[in-house]
C-alpha cells in the first residue's frame, strides 16, 4: 500500500504571514518571468545597472518587484516595516494587475477591490497582530537572472520588529520562490520547513480548494550516511574584499569534499534543508539576503548563526561547526 503523498499542514497554509509571503512571491514570481522575457540577450544599461562592480547587477526587475512589494505590504500590513535591497518606492499592485491576476492572491477582496489583512479582527491567529519586519529580496542571485542561469528566487524573512537588529532576534516565518527551479520552500517558527513543486498555490478562481490542500515535502536536512561533504559558500564581487576570502578558503573547506558557490545565498540555504549540501558559510551579506532562507535551514534541523548586515553567516549539522565556520570566514 502506497503512502499518502505530503501536503502543507494547514497551520503553516493558512497561517497569516504566510498567505501574505505566498502572495507577494506570486507577484514577484510573475514579474520575473514577464521581465526575463522583456530582457532576453539585452544587456545594456537600459534594463541593467552595476551596483559595486560590473558583475553585481540590479535590473528593472529588481525595483519594480519592491516597489510592488512595498505597495502590497502598505495596503495589508501598513504598520509594519519592509526592509528591502534596493529602496524603491511604492507602487500599488492593484492599479497594476489586472483582475484576473488579483482574483488569485489570498489577500484580495474581489468584492471590494482592495487588498486586506487575513489576519483583520482575528488577533490570535498567528500572532498576526503584533508588529513585524519584512525583509525582502525581489531578485536575490541577479547575476544569474541577468544572465538567464536558474538560480535565482524571491525571498521574504519575517521577524519581531526590531529583531533582525540583534541578529538573533525571533524569526517568524521565511518563504524563498524560485521561477528558474520552479520550486518554493517555506517555513513557520517551531512548525517545519517544506518544499512545493512549482509556484505557492493560491486561491482557485472560484475560490473552491482550500490552501491546505498544497502538495509538499517535509525537509530534514542531510539524511545519515550520505557520502560526501559539500560546502556551500559565496564570494564578493571586488578584488579587495575577495582576495581575503579566497587566503581562507583552504581552511574553510577543512573537511569538506568540495564546494559549491550557486551564486543565492537563499538558495544555498534552502539546499542545506533539503540535504544537498552539508553546511554553508558567507560574509558580506545584507539581512534580506538570509532572512528567508535562514529559518528554512533552521527549521530542517540546522544549526544557523545570523551575521546581521555584513557579518559572517553559517549554517551546519552541529554547532561546533557553526563556530568552526564564523570563526574562519
Amino acid at each position: 500500500m502506497s503512502a499518502q503523498p505530503e501536503q502543507l499542514p494547514p497551520e503553516i497554509a493558512d497561517h497569516p504571514l504566510i498567505l501574505i509571503a505566498s502572495d507577494l512571491s506570486a507577484i514577484a514570481w510573475e514579474q520575473m518571468l514577464a521581465w526575463r522575457g522583456r530582457l532576453g540577450s539585452r544587456l545594456d544599461a537600459s534594463v541593467v545597472d552595476t551596483k559595486t562592480s560590473p558583475n553585481d547587477l540590479v535590473t528593472l526587475a529588481d525595483a519594480e518587484i519592491e516597489s510592488l512589494v512595498r505597495g502590497y505590504l502598505a495596503a495589508v500590513r501598513p504598520d509594519d516595516l519592509m526592509v528591502g535591497e534596493e529602496g524603491a518606492p511604492a507602487i500599488d499592485p492593484v492599479e497594476f494587475f489586472p483582475l484576473e491576476f488579483l482574483r488569485g492572491l489570498n489577500c484580495f477582496d474581489a468584492a471590494a477591490g482592495w487588498l486586506r489583512d487575513p489576519a483583520a479582527g482575528s488577533a490570535d491567529r498567528g500572532g498576526a497582530s503584533s508588529r513585524f519586519e519584512w525583509h525582502v529580496d525581489p531578485i536575490d542571485g541577479t547575476v544569474n537572472y541577468v544572465r538567464n542561469i536558474e538560480h535565482y528566487a524571491f525571498s521574504v524573512g519575517v521577524c519581531e520588529a526590531g529583531a533582525a537588529s540583534v541578529g538573533e532576534g525571533p524569526w517568524c516565518i521565511g518563504l524563498v520562490a524560485s521561477p528558474g527551479l520552479n520550486v518554493t520552500w517555506s517555513a513557520v517558527a517551531g512548525l517545519g520547513a517544506y518544499r512545493i513543486s512549482g509556484r505557492m498555490a493560491a486561491r482557485t478562481a472560484d475560490d473552491s480548494r482550500p490552501t491546505s490542500e498544497i502538495p509538499a515535502r517535509r525537509l530534514r536536512g542531510t539524511p545519515s550516511g550520505l557520502s560526501g561533504r559539500l560546502l556551500a559558500t559565496g564570494f564578493a564581487y571586488t578584488g579587495d574584499n575577495r582576495d581575503p576570502q579566497l587566503a581562507k578558503l583552504n581552511s574553510l573547506m577543512t573537511g569538506y569534499d568540495d564546494i559549491r558557490r550557486c551564486g543565492s545565498a537563499a538558495i544555498d540555504l534552502c539546499m542545506i534543508a533539503e540535504g544537498k549540501v552539508n553546511s554553508y558559510a558567507e560574509r558580506g551579506l545584507g539581512i534580506y539576503d538570509y532572512a528567508g532562507g535562514a529559518l528554512i535551514a533552521e527549521e530542517s534541523g540546522a544549526q544557523v548563526r545570523r551575521g546581521g548586515a555584513g557579518g559572517p553567516t553559517a549554517a551546519a549539522t552541529d554547532s561546533a561547526e557553526v563556530e568552526r565556520l564564523i570563526a574562519t570566514i
